[in-house]
C-alpha cells in the first residue's frame, strides 16, 4: 500500500473503516520493522569488529614506540569506546520503539520520537567519531616524522576520506530516518 492509496482512503468521501485504518498503520510500522531488520546485521558486525579492536588499541596505547603513537592509539581507544556507547544508545532506542500494550496511535508517536533521536545520533557521527580520527592523525604525524613523508600523507588522506565518509553516511542515514519519521507524523495527522 503506497502513500497515495492511504491518502485517498483517508480523504475519500466514503467513511473509512477500522480495517482500512489498521492496514495503513500496520504498513507504516512494517516498513519501520523492515528497516530495523536490515540494519540489525550491519550493527552486529560493527559491534563485533569494534569490540575486537578496542583491546588491540589499548595494548598499542600502553606499549607504543613514542608518546605520540601511544597518545594516538589512546585517542582511538577512547573513540572506539564512544562508538560502542553510541551503538548501545541506538539499540536501546530501537528496543524502546517495539510495540507494547499501548494502542497503535501511541506506538506511532513513540516510534516517531525515537526515530528523531536516532536521526540526530546519526547526523552527529563525525563528532562522536572524532577521537578515532584525531588519534589516526597523530599516528600519521609520527609516520611523517619518523618513517616516510609519503606514508604520512597517504594516512592523512585516508583519515580525511574516512571522516568525510562517516559524515556523509551519517547525514544520509539521518535523512532516511527523518523521512520515515515524517511519514509517521503525516499518518498521525491524517488520523486526527
Amino acid at each position: 500500500m503506497n502513500d497515495d492509496t492511504l491518502r485517498a482512503a483517508w480523504i475519500g468521501a466514503q467513511p473509512t473503516n477500522k480495517e482500512t485504518l489498521m492496514t495503513a498503520m500496520n504498513a507504516v510500522l512494517d516498513e519501520y520493522d523492515s528497516a530495523r531488520a536490515k540494519d540489525r546485521w550491519v550493527h552486529l558486525a560493527a559491534v563485533i569488529a569494534v569490540a575486537l579492536l578496542c583491546p588491540a588499541l589499548l595494548w598499542f596505547a600502553a606499549y607504543g614506540k613514542t608518546p605520540l603513537v601511544r597518545g594516538g592509539y589512546a585517542l582511538m581507544a577512547v573513540g572506539t569506546a564512544v562508538m560502542l556507547f553510541a551503538e548501545w544508545m541506538h539499540r536501546t532506542w530501537s528496543r524502546q520503539a517495539l510495540p507494547g500494550p499501548a494502542d497503535a496511535r501511541s506506538h506511532l508517536q513513540k516510534t516517531g520520537f525515537l526515530l528523531a533521536r536516532q536521526a540526530t545520533l546519526s547526523r552527529t557521527a563525525p563528532l562522536w567519531c572524532a577521537p578515532v580520527f584525531t588519534g589516526g592523525v597523530l599516528i600519521a604525524m609520527w609516520l611523517y616524522r619518523e618513517r616516510s613523508h609519503t606514508g604520512g600523507y597517504l594516512l592523512w588522506v585516508s583519515i580525511a576520506t574516512g571522516w568525510l565518509m562517516s559524515a556523509v553516511a551519517g547525514a544520509s542515514k539521518g535523512k532516511h530516518l527523518d523521512t520515515l519519521r515524517s511519514r509517521m507524523e503525516q499518518l498521525l495527522k491524517d488520523l486526527a
